[in-house]
């Protein structure tokens, strides 16, 4: 009997000894489990949805970036555009402002180069400008996501291509070409091809921000006059088949909506103002702008990217002479 109970004792220890051997060796089989099988295939499949996605986006020509849905060269305008308020709101930024224009533009403001040189008064300006700016949002005043700053809901692109002269009761004004003795302008139209960025900015490839360093221009062009006393503008003005822009800034911020005329030039897309804007007047009217700026310290947005709309907005209506703030009944409160 004792003999018989040994035996069973020596099994049980067997046994459980098998088991606790069982869990603590690693099954040596390589063949996945049922879990293992249901996951590998739905990564296989959401592989291949992915993959059919993007097949599908290139075939339509769509991008998964902010600035494909608004128009072709969006984000090459939102550059110039960021630029412009950078350069504004930078010591001795007025040039590298005024390299953002068109040639004839650069032209007519580079007769009064003294114009375009800031003043102590609007370097003064800038400098509170950007301790404040910095003192509220915790940085310098830079523009790095210019697509999602410069989204639909404050500017709207429409793109096309020059068909020819237009006469001077077209819907924006333009450059005047004298030598062809007549009067450009660009129009709200779509389509259009080529890109490019302007004059002497610099872009970081990595992050695609606009950078400004007002110590890397090339300068306003030296102007060259007419016999008729008038400013040659770009002898390639009216060409047709160059490519145009038309940026509608809505009401807000205090202002009324605007239209911005681009076009792209040899160096990249640039904004074109009105004959009537002088250097003089270009510089005046920049100043008052950043000085309403630094006024409004107070009720700078608190966010970040609505207060670069604001500045932008209020810097470009500068720019095409619209100095006047729009009444409560016309802004949209942005």
């Amino acid at each position: 009997m004792k003999k018989q109970l040994r035996i069973v004792v020596a099994a049980a220890a067997l046994t459980v000894g098998g088991m606790a051997w069982a869990q603590e060796t690693p099954p040596t089989s390589d063949k996945p489990t049922v879990g293992q099988k249901i996951e590998n295939a739905a990564d296989k499949t959401g592989d291949a949805l992915k993959s059919a996605a993007d097949k599908t986006k290139d075939a339509l020509g769509l991008k998964s970036d902010p600035s494909a849905t608004q128009s072709k060269h969006a984000e090459a305008i939102h550059d110039v555009m960021a630029q412009v308020a950078e350069a504004a709101v930078t010591k001795d930024g007025l040039d590298d402002v005024a390299e953002r224009l068109v040639d004839g533009d650069r032209n007519r403001l580079g007769q009064q180069q003294d114009a375009l040189k800031n003043t102590d008064t609007l370097n003064g300006r800038i400098a509170q400008i950007q301790k404040d700016w910095k003192a509220k949002y915790g940085h310098e005043f830079d523009i790095k996501a210019e697509d999602k700053v410069y989204d639909q809901s404050f500017a709207m692109i429409t793109e096309g291509e020059e068909g020819g002269a237009r006469t001077a009761g077209a819907q924006i004004s333009g450059d005047a070409d004298h030598a062809a003795g007549n009067t450009a302008a660009s129009g709200n139209v779509s389509g259009s091809s080529g890109a490019g960025v302007s004059g002497s900015a610099n872009v970081d490839t990595n992050s695609g921000t606009a950078k400004v360093d007002v110590n890397n221009n090339t300068g306003v062009d030296k102007p060259h006059v007419n016999t008729d006393g008038q400013t040659a503008a770009d002898t390639n003005r009216n060409d047709p088949g160059r490519n145009i822009a038309t940026v509608h800034i809505a009401a807000g911020h205090g202002l009324p909506a605007l239209d911005v005329p681009m076009i792209h030039e040899a160096g990249g897309w640039k904004i074109d103002l009105p004959d009537s804007v002088d250097g003089n007047k270009f510089r005046d009217n920049l100043q008052t702008a950043l000085t309403k700026v630094g006024d409004m310290k107070d009720q700078w947005p608190a966010d970040e990217s609505d207060a670069y709309r604001a500045v932008t907005h209020r810097v470009l209506a500068a720019m095409f002479d619209k100095t006047a703030d729009a009444s409560p009944s016309a802004s949209n409160g942005q």
